[in-house]
């Protein structure tokens, strides 16, 4: 138990609330449709160029490391998403499917404008 002045008292150790595994489907959601983004960005820039992408990070990093640019920036991205989910399941647990469902969706959205602008153009 913590003392008012943020410091456990001598032998006692913090306790950490567990991670219920009811999230694990949400996570993989999260994961599946961003890396469904990943899947379609690269090809896409394979077809139309560096040019239609409109994030300028993500169009830096092509330009100066080559695909594994992009990449990696995305592979970062979806551990902190996914950190970042973990951490609102554990303080906030009734905002974690809104949560997700805006992330699932960001990666639905740009999944979908790389085979509209990219693949299918």
């Amino acid at each position: 138990m913590l003392s008012l002045d943020g410091f456990t008292p001598e032998g006692e150790r913090p306790m950490l609330r567990p991670m219920p595994n009811r999230y694990a489907a949400v996570f993989a959601a999260v994961a599946a449709a961003q890396l469904l983004d990943l899947a379609t960005f690269v090809p896409a820039v394979a077809r139309v160029g560096i040019g239609a992408e409109s994030n300028p990070v993500a169009r830096t990093l092509y330009l100066t490391a080559g695909p594994l640019g992009p990449v990696a920036l995305k592979a970062a991205a979806i551990a902190i998403m996914l950190l970042a989910l973990a951490r609102v399941g554990r303080r906030f647990p009734t905002y974690t499917l809104p949560s997700a469902a805006l992330v699932v969706g960001l990666g639905l959205f740009g999944a979908a404008s790389n085979l509209l602008f990219g693949l299918l153009h």
